[in-house]
């Protein structure tokens, strides 16, 4: 029946609808179109929106044959608008950092939403910090529109969440940046007022901004006021947006959604959506609850001897699968360049190495217990060519893999050795 309803569903007419200047929106879109492709669900039909698109250029795109729609990252006001010039438009889904409103909802008709659980980000960056062993925290945002009601969602949740664990043996304060600017350089107030809110804060603190650029202008002012970043502040952005936390220094943590899943979440309810137009309400809105933290050198007060654990752990059970450096960052959850620190500081290697090393170690063992072709032995050892792996094995031990075998095999112990 589900391949059936593939076959039903392949060739429809998708169109996208992305706001090209928000990284979120870029990252949802870049996998739901990967999705649509993969999945052979249709043709997905890209419209590049910003801030200042018009509501009238969306709807002339709505009116090309279209089967189904998704937004992601326009402005409320514009879905808003949209629906009410286009009141017959196909089934959509509006991907957003927060609910629409009873109006927008009204207009959806068969259409649906997806929503960033928000509570669910605070309340877990508030359990990140306490297990840091902070009693001051602070949470920061602009003004922007498209930030300060999911903002102020996250603000409560883990105001509240730090409350619930801590009680009154904390403190906590909220600061909202200064006015938005045409440059969109929405922290220059025109005033102290920033500077004097970062001087109030008991340290040490724990700061969680609504945004990644807005860390990295925590941290710039920190660093003008003689304030210490991790040592004095740890500090936690959002987004895990490149351009800011890997060029700040100390480089940005930050906690960033699983748009992989949704955008596979947001495709899924379309097509629901086109497939039942009467879907009850309660279907229609579905919530992306997969996130996790990065780690950067933001917040590296904490004790790091459990990422390479964890590094280790992965390495050993799936080195031999072909993994590569990449799988095992995905894994552990902190930035590529904290894990080859922690890794070179705990083994004086890199991540690589490990992963050869428990290759290596495989080699010898099956060289010296079985009598598996040298082909074989380089695939289940997770090497593509044997070329390769004959080069490594020489430049480790000092002869070829057939040599080891041979040594072995007239009662040598050969190096690295396992029996």
């Amino acid at each position: 029946m589900e391949k059936e309803n593939d076959n039903r569903m392949s060739g429809k007419r998708i169109g996208v609808v992305i706001n090209a200047v928000l990284k979120p929106s870029r990252d949802v879109m870049c996998d739901v179109v990967h999705y649509i492709h993969s999945e052979n669900l249709g043709k997905p039909l890209l419209f590049q929106a910003s801030g200042g698109t018009l509501p009238e250029n969306i709807k002339l795109f709505a009116s090309n044959n279209l089967d189904g729609m998704i937004f992601c990252g326009v402005r409320r006001e514009v879905v808003g608008a949209f629906l009410r010039l286009m009141p017959d438009h196909p089934p959509l889904v509006v991907c957003t950092y927060y609910p629409l409103s009873e109006e927008s909802m009204d207009r959806l008709g068969n259409g649906g939403e997806l929503i960033l659980d928000n509570e669910g980000i605070g309340r877990q960056v508030a359990d990140f910090f306490i297990k840091h062993g902070h009693s001051n925290f602070a949470f920061l945002r602009s003004r922007v529109a498209t930030e300060s009601i999911a903002g102020d969602i996250r603000c409560d949740a883990f105001r509240r969440r730090i409350e619930e664990r801590l009680g009154t043996s904390c403190t906590f304060s909220k600061f909202v940046t200064g006015v938005v600017t045409a440059n969109e350089d929405f922290w220059e107030t025109g005033d102290n007022t920033a500077e004097e809110w970062v001087r109030s804060l008991p340290l040490p603190c724990a700061v969680l901004t609504n945004d990644d650029r807005e860390a990295a202008n925590f941290i710039d002012l920190c660093k003008k006021l003689g304030i210490k970043v991790p040592d004095d502040v740890e500090v936690l952005g959002a987004n895990n947006s490149h351009g800011f936390c890997e060029q700040t220094h100390p480089a940005i943590s930050s906690w960033i959604a699983d748009y992989e899943k949704g955008a596979k979440e947001a495709v899924k309810l379309l097509m629901a959506l086109i497939a039942n137009p009467n879907l009850p309400r309660a279907q229609r809105s579905v919530v992306l609850s997969a996130f996790r933290l990065v780690e950067r050198g933001t917040t590296t007060s904490g004790d790091f001897g459990h990422v390479v654990a964890r590094a280790r752990e992965f390495i050993r059970r799936h080195a031999c699968e072909g993994i590569g450096v990449p799988d095992v960052v995905a894994q552990v959850g902190v930035s590529r360049r904290l894990l080859e620190k922690r890794v070179r500081e705990a083994t004086g290697g890199s991540v690589l190495d490990m992963i050869q090393k428990v290759r290596l170690e495989n080699v010898c063992r099956l060289l010296v217990n079985t009598t598996l072709p040298i082909s074989d032995i380089t695939t289940n050892s997770g090497y593509e060519a044997t070329s390769n792996l004959s080069h490594l094995f020489r430049r480790t031990y000092g002869m070829s893999m057939r040599d080891y075998r041979a040594r072995h095999a007239a009662g040598e112990q050969g190096p690295g050795a396992r029996t």
